[in-house]
């Protein structure tokens, strides 16, 4: 990994290669660590080619206009995330950021491709009936079907900004993402809000997704908090494998543990009284 990020950081030509070719996860990252690193026009330079082939992709009809939407979403997603934490170099910043790029993007893929549960269904029809039908049971909304692709397009965009700052990490501040990481903790005022949002979203029905997109920034936020306290007390390895085992078998109810902690962090600094 060190010796891929030498080479992106090597060149612009290297880094537009590398951000055009289109691997997940490396490509956007690439792009991460322009925009980290050298500012804003560099970004806005590797930005530019990333999103070439997408464009052009969906002018000429191979991507579907579900399939450039989310491409662009992703990748602005990921360039405005990393001037976000390039400028105020914090992480609760920066995720806010990326979250709500990612959710307007999606809500503008879903207006200018005419919905997306639409086009999902149809895409869903054209290679068997079983996944139409899935779907519909799955989705039984826009909204729904929009918060769902806002959420996963949050999630990938944020681990592509995380590799692209552990990639600049490596090569210039070594055990710098930790440090930031275990620092992570939101604004008292945005955390009583997005946990009142969420609560919100859960009771209101088709919003369960939405509820997830703002809940997103504070359940990092947890999880930031439990690495600093595994850290602090050297527990190693397996207390965080076993809370990201459990984030896949009970998703929901570890989110709402999460934001929970999350918002006495910010409510009593839970750091900043270990420290005292």
């Amino acid at each position: 990994m060190r010796a891929l990020a030498e080479f992106i950081m090597r060149g612009r030509v290297r880094a537009v290669l590398t951000a055009m070719v289109g691997i997940p996860l490396i490509s956007p990252a690439a792009l991460a660590l322009v925009s980290l690193r050298k500012g804003t026009n560099d970004g806005l330079m590797v930005l530019a080619w990333a999103l070439l082939p997408v464009v052009a992709g969906g002018m000429s009809g191979v991507f579907s206009p579900l399939m450039t939407g989310l491409g662009a979403t992703h990748l602005v997603a990921v360039f405005c995330g990393a001037l976000a934490l390039r400028g105020t170099r914090s992480w609760a910043s920066a995720l806010v950021v990326l979250t709500a790029v990612a959710a307007a993007g999606i809500l503008a893929t879903s207006h200018f491709s005419g919905g997306l549960l639409e086009t999902l269904l149809q895409a869903a029809a054209e290679s068997g009936g079983a996944q139409a039908d899935q779907l519909r049971q799955v989705f039984d909304s826009e909204a729904l079907a929009t918060g769902y692709l806002a959420l996963v397009s949050a999630i990938t965009a944020t681990l592509a900004l995380v590799l692209g700052r552990w990639w600049q990490a490596l090569l210039y501040n070594p055990g710098g993402l930790r440090q930031e990481f275990h620092q992570l903790r939101m604004p008292l005022p945005l955390a009583a809000t997005a946990m009142l949002l969420w609560v919100f979203c859960l009771l209101t029905p088709g919003l369960a997704f939405w509820g997830a997109v703002v809940a997103f920034p504070l359940v990092l936020a947890g999880i930031a908090l439990i690495h600093w306290l595994v850290a602090q007390r050297g527990w190693g390895r397996g207390p965080l494998v076993a809370l990201y085992v459990a984030l896949v078998i009970a998703a929901l109810p570890l989110a709402g543990f999460l934001c929970g902690l999350a918002l006495i962090d910010s409510w009593i600094d839970i750091r900043g009284r270990s420290a005292k």
